[in-house]
């Protein structure tokens, strides 16, 4: 299932500056791209601890991500949610709401930073661009509910991955 989700999310990845997508490399896998968007990482351990000196764990990571794509599918997703009157949620917004629903404090502004952080990487080792923001490619006029989700559970998987066990 993973793959399926890379697939689509990287199939419509926009080219900077085009109004074309790039296209993965055949051999591209999930554990390809999760290894490749690593090697873009930013520092030894940045994955361990959040911007408030707090420690965090990549199931926590991986939960805030999963609770994010839960609330997309329950109650839509719009690239604009949280910034109009309009119905749904962008990938931003359904981070937040994530974090005011867990009772359990799981996840909050910590594990958001890093998937911040982890989106990027991510977007980048797709496009091969210098840098990408989520935020931007949330709002990208292509971008479809399947890439979204995938780029939310290939994020889950990544932090399982290099997180803090």
């Amino acid at each position: 299932m993973l793959a399926q989700l890379i697939r689509k999310t990287s199939t419509a990845l926009a080219v900077p500056g085009s109004r074309t997508v790039a296209t993965p490399t055949p051999s591209m896998t999930p554990r390809l791209l999760i290894k490749r968007a690593w090697d873009l990482e930013y520092c030894a351990n940045w994955l361990y601890w959040g911007p408030s000196g707090m420690p965090m764990t990549g199931d926590q990571i991986a939960a805030h991500a999963e609770a994010a794509a839960t609330l997309l599918r329950t109650e839509g997703w719009n690239p604009h949610g949280g910034f109009t009157d309009a119905p749904g949620h962008s990938i931003y917004s359904a981070l937040v709401r994530a974090i005011e629903m867990d009772t359990d404090q799981r996840f909050g502004i910590d594990t958001r930073v890093a998937l911040r952080r982890i989106f990027e990487l991510l977007i980048r080792a797709l496009t091969g661009a210098p840098s990408a923001f989520y935020l931007d490619w949330d709002k990208h006029p292509t971008r479809t509910i399947e890439e979204v989700l995938g780029l939310l559970a290939t994020a889950a998987a990544f932090a399982r991955t290099y997180g803090k066990p």
